[in-house]
């Protein structure tokens, strides 16, 4: 399993919505097991009883992909 420690950060839009953050640290991302891509659709669902939150993909990655710098 791969595990990292974040925080969720919040930043209100001259708008007025709210958003909120997760920042992923890049140890993580980069790992080669991590199962996300940029552009990839997920489903966000939080179990208020455990107080967990669970990240899934739903789809293969048709989505907008940033090239990586070699």
């Amino acid at each position: 399993m791969l595990r990292a420690r974040s925080h969720l950060r919040k930043r209100v839009h001259v708008s007025g919505n709210e958003y909120y953050y997760i920042h992923i640290p890049s140890k993580l991302a980069h790992d080669s097991q991590f199962p996300f891509s940029e552009g990839d659709e997920l489903l966000i669902s939080v179990d208020v009883n455990s107080s967990k939150m669970v990240i899934q993909k739903l789809n293969s990655g048709g989505g907008r992909r940033r090239r990586r710098r070699l």
